[in-house]
C-alpha cells in the first residue's frame, strides 16, 4: 500500500475515466463532481453514463448499442453513434432490458436508410461528452446540437441547444430495444404528449407510461412509415417492396434555438405519469433541475466523507458509492400507487414509505444491501416492506425482480439474507412474522431442485442444473432463516429455526473428504474426473475453485473439515496462486482473475477475507489491497466485471473503509464485519437519520502511523467489529506498522467467528463409483467426512443393511443405498445406480459436438444413461447450426429391428427438436441406405421443456442386416422472427441412441 499524506486544499488536475475532459478537482470540490459515470462503461462493466437521481425511477442515458452482451446497459464506451436518449436503464446487468421511451432531436435525417433508427442516429465525438452525478451532455455532430440531461426522481429533463437556429424535429421511438406488445401515444394539448409502452423481454410484461411536456408548442406528425423489401430475384435485386407504419413518431417545432423536454414516467397509468410530471417538474428551467439534482447527489454521497490526497482514489470511491446508490429504483408514483408482482395497481398506505423495483439479489445480498442497511436504514426498511408486498401480491419473495416481474433468473432465495441482515443492523418497522412466513414459503417451494435438496441434503447434477451451487446457496439462505426465526423468540419460530439450522449444514454433504474441495455429485457418487478449474453446469457462473469456499455461514466447519490434505489457510492461498486459466464451457462472467479467484463475479467476493478467520489478517489485508488497487481504476474499463446493480461497487466501498460483512444475515446479534485493508486517512460515515433504527450515529475511521499493516484497532488486537459497535458510532482508529505478522488478529479470541451448531447432524456418505461399466465387474468405495462414523449399505430397496468395511464389487445393473451414523445420529439415505454396458461400441462423429455441451464425451450416445428434460444437467450433447451425424461399427453384421434417438426441446435457450431424424444402415461403412425417416408432431412454438424419442417403426422397415448404423438429425434452420433469437441458428441436443436387435 502506498499512502500519501493528507493535505488540506491540495489541487490536482485529474484525467477522469471518460478520458475526454480535464477537470480541476480539489479536496473541497462538490462530491457530485468526484463521480465519473464513465467508469464501468467500457470492458464488461455494462453501466450507463447518463443522469439519474439517488434510487430514482428514471435513468436518462444515451443509447449507443442496440444488442449484444456488452450492450446490456444500452451504451459502450467504444461506440461512436448515438441512437437517442431513453429513460430506463439497468446498472451493469448481464441481461438486456429497459431502454424505454427513446427521444432523438433531429435537424436532418440520413438518406438511403431503410430503418428509422438509421435515419435519425448521429455520430458523436467522445471529447464532447460531459458526465457527473446527476448530469450528462454530448454534442450530436450530425444534428449540430448539444443535448443535456438531468433528472428528478421520476422525471427526465432534456435540453437541446442548437449551434444556430434551425428546424427541429423530435423523434419518439416506442419500438426501441425490447419486443413491443402494445402502445399508445397522443397529444394531450399543444405542449404535452402522453402514451404508454407494454413490452416483453427479460421482464415478460413491462408497463411504462409517460407524460412528455415541452417548453414550446409543437406540430404533431403522428406515426412514421418504413419501406421494406419483400421480394428478390436470383441476382439479389429487390423486386417487391411494401410500406408499413412503425411505432416511431415525429414532433415538429419549426425553427428554434433550443428546446427543453420533461418526461415523467409511471408504471401504473397515464394519470400517474401526469401527476408525477406536475409534482416534480412544474417549470422548464433546466439549470434549476440540474442544480437541485446535483445537490441531491451531494447529500447522498455525503453519507461517506473520505479524505485523501489522491484525487484519483476519491474519484473511484465516489463513483463506486454513486453506483451503489442508483439501485434499487423507486417504482411508486407521487400519489403512492405502484404495480405489484400480480401486475395489478395497488395503493401504499400513508406510512408505508416507497415501493421499489430491480432486485438483483444473488449479486447484491453480499455487499450492496449490507452497505445500504448501514447508511440507509429508512430505505432498507422500505426495501424489506417492498419484498413482503411482492410476497403477498405475487406469491413469493423476489429472487431477481424487474419491473414487477419475476424473471426466473439466478439461484437461491436471497431476499432472505437481506431481510435477516436488516434486522441484524437494528432496522425495524416491518412485519417480522410475515417475513418469516415468506422465508419458509421460499425455502419449501418444490422447484429449482429445492424438493431434491430437502429430501437428499444435496442436489445431484443429473436431477437439476447448477446443483452444486444451488445446494450451497440454499444452505446459506437456510442459515439466515434459522437465525431470523430464532430472533423472534417464540416456540413456533424456534421449531422453524431448528429445522433450518440442520438444513444449513447440508453443504457438508458435498465436501470431498480427500480433496478438500466442494464437488458435484451425480446420483450419490462423486462426479468422476473432477477438475476445479472446469466451468460446467454444476455451478452458477463459476467453477469448483470459486464455489469451494461458499459456506460463509459455517466457516468454522469449513476450516475444520476441509483440512484432511491441505490446511485451510493453504487452500485459500492456493486459489490465489493457481494458474488463471479455466477449462470447460465459455463463461464471460468469470473475469478479474487472481489465480482462480474471480473478482468479476460474486461467488468469490468474500474469499479474500477468509484468511482473517485463520488468524492471518495480515494476508487478508494484502489480498484485499491488491484487489482494490489492481481491479478498480478510473478508466472506462475500471470495473473488472458486470457492475451487477451496485454489487461490484459496494464491495469496493466497504472494503476501502476496512470493514466487510462476510456472512450477512446469518448471525443475528453475533453479526460481524471483518477488518480488511482501510484505504483512506480519514473517513466519516453518517447514516441517514430514520425512526426505523434507534441508533444512526456517525463513525469516524482514521488511519495513522507508518507501514502497510494494521497493528491495532482502537488499541485492540481484534480483527473484527460487531454490527452493534458500528451503529453506535464513535471512532475506529487503525494504527499501522511495517510488520506483517505483528499479532493483530492472530489469537483465537481476536479472530472473527462464523459457525452453525452441528449438533444432531450427520453428513451423508458418498460413493466413489462409475455410473456405467463394461467388462465383468467394477469397484465401489464408500467414504465419509467423519473417520469415526459408521457407514451402512445395501443392494436394492429391499436389501439387508450391512456395515461398510471394504470396497464393494458389482457385476450387474444395481442400485446401491447407504447412510452413516455418527454420535448416535443417522444421516439421510443416499442412492447410486450403476448400469452394466454389454457392448464395446465407439461412436464416430462427422461433425463435432460443442465443447460446452460434450456430456460424457464420444460415447455419450451409447452409455446407457438417458438425459432428462433439462439440457444443462450434463447428459446431453449439443450441436449448433449443423446436423448431428454419428456412425457406429457394430463389429459384425447384425439383424436390426429398430432404432431410436432422444432429443430435447427447450426453445427459450434456442434448443429445438430437429425437423426429422434419419436412421441409415450399411454393410461396408461406405454405402448407406435409409432404414427409416422419423418426424414428430411437437409444435415449433411449444415452450414446454420436453424430451422426444425419434423411434423407428418396425412395421414399415422390417428387419435389416447391417454392420454399420448411422443417425442424422435434420435441424429446422434459422430461428423465426417471432422468437427473441430471430435470425440465429438453432441448437440440437441429443442423447442415447438405442439399437434393438433380433434375439
Amino acid at each position: 500500500m502506498i499512502r500519501l499524506l493528507f493535505i488540506i486544499a491540495i489541487v490536482l488536475t485529474s484525467q477522469l475515466a471518460s478520458g475526454q475532459e480535464q477537470k480541476t478537482i480539489t479536496q473541497s470540490s462538490p462530491l457530485h463532481l468526484k463521480v465519473d459515470p464513465m467508469i464501468g462503461t467500457g470492458g464488461h462493466g455494462h453501466t450507463y453514463p447518463g443522469a439519474t437521481s439517488p434510487f430514482g425511477m428514471v435513468q436518462l442515458s444515451p443509447d449507443t448499442r442496440l444488442d449484444g452482451w456488452d450492450g446490456c446497459g444500452g451504451y459502450h464506451n467504444s461506440d461512436s453513434v448515438i441512437y437517442g436518449f431513453s429513460h430506463t436503464h439497468l446498472q451493469g446487468t448481464g441481461v438486456s432490458d429497459y431502454g424505454d421511451i427513446l427521444l432523438m432531436p433531429c435537424t436532418q435525417f440520413a438518406g438511403g436508410q431503410e430503418a428509422w433508427r438509421d435515419r435519425y442516429k448521429s455520430r458523436f465525438n467522445k471529447e464532447t461528452e460531459r458526465a457527473h452525478a446527476g448530469y450528462y451532455s454530448v454534442v450530436l455532430e450530425d444534428q449540430n446540437l448539444r443535448a443535456q440531461l438531468t433528472t428528478t426522481e421520476r422525471v427526465g429533463i432534456h435540453k437541446y441547444s442548437l449551434k444556430s437556429a434551425d428546424t427541429l424535429t423530435l423523434i419518439i421511438d416506442l419500438q426501441h430495444r425490447d419486443k413491443l406488445i402494445h402502445y399508445s401515444i397522443y397529444p394531450l394539448d399543444d405542449s404535452t404528449i402522453v402514451g404508454h409502452r407494454l413490452s416483453e423481454n427479460w421482464a415478460e410484461e413491462q408497463h411504462v407510461y409517460f407524460a412528455m411536456r415541452f417548453d414550446k408548442k409543437f406540430d404533431w406528425r403522428d406515426q412514421l412509415s418504413e419501406v421494406k423489401a419483400t421480394g428478390f430475384d436470383n441476382a439479389g435485386n429487390i423486386t417487391d417492396q411494401e410500406m408499413e407504419f412503425v411505432p416511431v413518431f415525429a414532433v415538429d417545432f419549426g425553427v428554434v434555438k433550443d428546446l427543453t423536454v420533461r418526461v415523467a414516467l409511471s408504471f401504473c397509468d397515464l394519470q400517474g405519469a401526469v401527476k408525477n410530471l406536475e409534482s416534480e417538474a412544474p417549470h422548464s428551467d433546466f439549470e434549476r433541475y440540474k442544480i437541485i439534482n446535483e445537490a441531491r447527489w451531494d447529500k447522498q454521497l455525503s453519507r461517506v466523507i473520505v479524505n485523501d490526497a489522491d484525487i484519483d482514489k476519491q474519484v473511484i470511491f465516489y463513483t463506486s458509492l454513486y453506483h451503489s446508490c442508483t439501485v434499487p429504483n423507486v417504482a411508486s408514483d407521487v400519489d403512492g400507487r405502484y404495480r405489484g408482482t400480480d401486475l395489478q395497481v395497488h395503493n401504499l398506505g400513508e406510512d408505508d414509505g416507497l415501493h421499489y423495483t430491480v432486485f438483483s439479489l444473488w449479486d447484491t445480498f453480499r455487499s450492496l444491501h449490507p452497505l445500504l442497511s448501514w447508511i440507509e436504514p429508512g430505505r432498507t426498511r422500505d426495501f424489506v416492506r417492498t419484498m413482503l408486498r411482492m410476497y403477498k401480491e405475487g406469491g413469493q419473495l423476489p429472487v431477481w425482480e424487474l419491473a414487477a416481474n419475476y424473471t426466473g433468473c439466478m439461484i437461491g432465495y436471497h431476499s432472505v439474507p437481506v431481510i435477516s441482515d436488516a434486522k441484524a443492523w437494528g432496522i425495524s418497522g416491518f412485519d417480522e412474522e410475515l417475513a418469516l412466513e415468506a422465508m419458509v414459503q421460499a425455502a419449501d417451494s418444490a422447484h429449482l431442485g429445492l424438493d431434491i435438496y430437502a429430501e437428499l441434503g444435496f442436489i445431484p447434477s443429473e436431477r437439476e442444473s447448477e446443483g452444486t451451487s444451488k445446494t450451497l446457496e440454499y444452505c446459506y439462505d437456510d442459515a439466515c432463516i434459522a437465525q431470523f426465526a430464532s430472533s423472534l423468540g417464540n416456540a413456533e419460530a424456534d421449531s422453524i429455526s431448528e429445522r433450518f439450522r440442520l438444513r444449513a449444514l447440508s453443504w457438508r454433504n458435498i465436501l470431498h473428504p480427500e480433496s478438500s474441495f466442494i464437488q458435484p455429485k451425480r446420483d450419490g457418487a462423486w462426479t468422476p474426473d473432477f477438475d476445479p478449474t472446469e466451468v460446467n453446469f454444476n455451478y452458477t457462473e463459476a467453477n469448483g475453485w470459486q464455489y469451494t469456499f461458499f459456506a460463509p455461514h459455517d466457516i468454522s466447519g469449513l476450516k475444520s473439515l476441509a483440512t484432511s490434505t491441505t490446511p485451510f489457510t493453504t487452500l485459500i492461498e492456493n486459489q490465489f496462486s493457481a494458474p488463471s486459466a479455466t477449462s470447460g464451457r465459455d463463461q464471460p462472467d468469470i473475469t478479474g482473475l487472481i489465480g482462480q479467484y474471480a473478482h468479476g463475479n460474486e461467488p468469490s467476493h468474500h474469499v479474500a477475507y477468509l484468511q482473517a478467520y485463520t488468524g492471518n489478517q495480515w494476508r487478508t489485508l494484502e489480498l484485499v489491497d491488491e484487489i482494490i488497487n489492481t481491479l478498480y481504476t478510473s478508466e472506462p474499463d475500471g470495473i473488472c466485471g458486470n457492475e451487477d446493480c451496485g454489487q461490484m461497487s459496494a464491495w469496493y466501498v466497504l472494503s476501502s473503509l476496512g470493514l466487510y460483512p462476510v456472512a450477512p444475515g446469518s448471525s443475528g446479534n453475533r453479526s460481524q464485519l471483518v477488518i480488511g485493508a482501510p484505504q483512506f486517512e480519514t473517513v466519516v460515515v453518517s447514516p441517514a437519520q430514520s425512526p426505523s433504527r434507534e441508533l444512526n450515529r456517525p463513525l469516524m475511521i482514521t488511519v495513522r502511523g507508518d507501514g502497510d499493516y494494521i497493528a491495532s484497532a482502537n488499541g485492540e488486537m481484534r480483527s473484527w467489529r460487531s454490527y452493534n459497535e458500528i451503529i453506535k458510532g464513535g471512532v475506529l482508529a487503525f494504527e499501522m506498522t511495517p510488520l506483517s505478522k505483528n499479532g493483530f488478529g492472530m489469537l483465537d479470541e481476536d479472530i472473527p467467528t462464523q459457525y452453525i451448531d452441528d449438533t444432531g447432524f450427520t453428513t451423508v456418505p458418498a460413493f466413489e463409483a462409475p455410473r456405467t461399466f463394461q467388462g465383468k465387474k467394477t469397484k465401489v468405495r464408500l467414504m465419509h467426512l467423519d473417520s469415526e462414523a459408521e457407514v451402512f449399505w445395501r443392494e436394492g430397496e429391499d436389501g439387508v443393511w450391512s456395515k461398510y468395511q471394504e470396497e464393494i464389487w458389482v457385476n450387474k445393473n444395481v442400485e446401491l443405498y447407504a447412510y452413516a451414523v455418527a454420535e448416535g445420529v443417522s444421516s439421510k439415505i443416499v442412492k447410486h445406480e450403476i448400469v452394466k454396458i454389454d457392448h464395446d461400441w465407439t461412436v464416430e462423429y462427422a461433425t463435432p459436438y460443442s465443447h460446452q455441451y460434450a456430456a460424457a464425451g464420444p460415447n455419450t450416445l451409447v452409455d446407457g444413461l438417458y438425459g432428462g428434460d433439462e439440457y444443462r444437467t450434463g447428459d446431453w450433447q449439443g450441436f449448433y447450426a449443423t446436423p448431428m451425424q454419428a456412425t457406429i461399427d457394430l463389429g459384425e453384421p447384425c439383424d436390426i429391428e429398430g432404432m431410436s434417438l432422444g432429443c430435447v426441446q427447450d426453445i427459450r435457450p434456442w434448443i429445438w427438436l430437429p425437423e426429422s431424424v434419419d436412421f441409415l444402415v450399411s454393410q461396408d461403412g461406405v454405402n448407406f441406405s435409409l432404414f427409416n425417416h422419423v418426424e414428430h408432431d411437437v409444435a415449433e412454438d411449444d415452450y414446454e421443456k420436453q424430451v422426444f424419442r425419434f423411434t423407428t417403426n418396425i412395421k414399415s422397415e422390417g428387419i435389416v442386416s447391417a454392420r454399420y448404423v448411422r443417425v442424422i438429425t435434420n435441424p429446422r434452420g434459422i430461428i423465426p422472427e417471432w422468437h427473441l433469437g430471430a435470425g440465429f441458428d438453432r441448437w440440437t441436443f441429443v442423447d442415447e441412441w438405442n439399437i434393438s436387435f433380433v434375439k
